[in-house]
């Protein structure tokens, strides 16, 4: 909206700037009905004579006259019409002839000599008329014989006559110039304020029309409310935007004294303070589609809780897409898929990495779904909640594939991860329906991708002003999360 705002201005400005002055000169005028009148004086409809006036003005006898009688180099009759506009003044017998030229003083001889030719030409035509009817009666009298001219008739003619001669002197063509034009002091094009002022105006409706439409085609999701709105559970940390985010994963560390890591530290007492009164062995953390920082989350979060003393067991169960064996170079002999087959036992899989036990994906199955829903799977969550303080299951967007909803009636409670301006709306509707349909024990939200904080308002207390000192100020609500009596019901059997 700002540039909006700022660029359609500065366009009529630099517009108006790069046109050329022009200045217009105005002669006005007046049209009166002729005093006398070759057969009487008719009944006129004044709008119809004002109309008529205007036309006469127009007609295209007058800039041939014009060009003509100034014989200025290059001036025609059509480029007479373009710098000649004619308009009446109101509802009264005015009319203005107005000349735009480059020259000022061009333009003030423009519109006089329009207006004279104009007169001349109504003079000329009204006389030509007069002319003729003198000839008509002339002719008619040299019919006449002696006796004649004496009678009625003929008196009748030579009066006519007089009459004649009379209204051909008196003849001013029915219009006179009461205001001629003068040399105008200032030009009349560009108009450099109007045109901004019309360009801030265009910038506003145009950045208006852009934010509804970006609104109706933008379907990711954009601020926290929206995403603590559609999912109805709270916020349970925020993560800033960070390059420092984007890269840390196993076999690399966030600065333990950083922003960065005090986040994740955040998002762990979050799950704490949310979940005091049951006891959460086991998160499933998912997302509605992929690269919402889902993986960054989870491994992040199994850091800060190994960092904190406790026995951490990260799980990586994305069957279909792993990725750690890769980032750590690590050969994916074997992992979870191989526990779930049959083939190997957890204890033997796991492997220890910063101080975080770690249970790869292992080689890609043919069938990655039906080993996360298997019993073998449930076993497995069971032994790991019984030997870990924490078990962190990474697992693919569960709005995507079906992998992540086998678990959720197996887990202590799922994380979902959301990213600002990336993740679509209809894939956190999709999640958000799955989530309530299945009674999954939602803990709450992680949002990835916010603005960075400034380290001031970074660790200021949740005390001092909106949930963990990263929103807006509003009082802290802690939230049950999705059909939560489903879930604790679940989780004591």
């Amino acid at each position: 909206m700002l540039i909006c705002v700022i660029t359609v201005p500065l366009v009529a400005l630099i517009y108006s700037k790069l046109q050329t002055p022009e200045y217009t000169a105005s002669t006005t005028l007046l049209f009166s009905p002729p005093e006398f009148q070759l057969g009487g004086t008719p009944e006129t409809d004044p709008q119809r004579e004002a109309a008529t006036n205007l036309r006469l003005v127009q007609l295209e006898q007058i800039p041939a006259r014009t060009a003509k009688a100034l014989d200025e180099p290059g001036l025609t009759t059509g480029g007479v019409k373009e710098k000649i506009e004619v308009s009446p003044q109101g509802e009264s017998d005015l009319v203005a002839i107005e000349a735009t030229d480059e020259s000022p003083e061009f333009s003030r001889v423009l519109a006089n000599e329009y207006a004279r030719q104009f007169i001349a030409f109504q003079r000329e035509t009204d006389l030509s008329k007069i002319t003729k009817a003198q000839t008509a009666v002339e002719e008619r009298l040299a019919e006449l014989g002696p006796a004649e001219l004496e009678s009625q008739e003929g008196q009748e003619l030579e009066r006519r006559s007089r009459q004649l001669e009379l209204i051909a002197t008196l003849e001013t063509g029915n219009a006179e110039v009461v205001q001629a034009a003068t040399v105008p002091g200032s030009p009349s094009s560009p108009k450099t304020k109007r045109n901004v002022a019309l360009g801030i105006f265009l910038g506003i409706v145009l950045a208006i029309c852009l934010a509804l439409l970006r609104e109706q085609l933008d379907r990711r999701l954009r601020d926290l409310e929206e995403v603590e709105e559609m999912f109805d559970v709270p916020i349970l940390g925020t993560i800033p935007e960070s390059s420092a985010i984007d890269h840390s994963g196993p076999g690399s560390q966030l600065a333990p004294g950083g922003a960065e890591a005090e986040a994740f530290r955040m998002l762990r007492a979050s799950l704490r303070y949310f979940n005091v009164d049951r006891e959460v062995s086991s998160i499933l953390v998912t997302s509605s589609v992929s690269q919402d920082g889902k993986t960054t989350v989870a491994w992040n979060l199994a850091l800060s809780e190994a960092r904190a003393g406790d026995r951490v067991l990260y799980i990586e169960a994305d069957l279909r897409r792993p990725s750690l064996a890769a980032q750590l170079n690590l050969p994916a002999e074997d992992g979870l898929s191989l526990v779930l087959t049959g083939n190997s036992s957890a204890a033997d899989a796991v492997q220890r990495i910063e101080d975080v036990d770690v249970l790869l994906a292992g080689p890609t199955p043919p069938n990655p779904a039906e080993l996360i829903e298997s019993e073998r799977m449930a076993e497995l969550l069971r032994w790991a909640e019984g030997e870990y303080d924490r078990v962190i299951i990474d697992t693919p967007p569960a709005a995507v594939v079906a992998d992540a909803v086998a678990l959720f009636g197996r887990v202590g409670g799922v994380v979902i991860v959301a990213r600002l301006r990336k993740s679509p709306r209809e894939a956190a509707e999709h999640l958000r329906d799955q989530l309530i349909n299945t009674g999954a024990p939602v803990l709450g939200l992680v949002i990835n991708g916010v603005g960075v904080p400034t380290e001031s308002s970074y660790y200021r207390p949740a005390a001092n002003g909106g949930r963990w000192g990263r929103q807006k100020s509003r009082p802290a609500r802690v939230k049950r999360p999705l059909n939560a009596d489903a879930a604790t019901s679940r989780r004591r059997s």
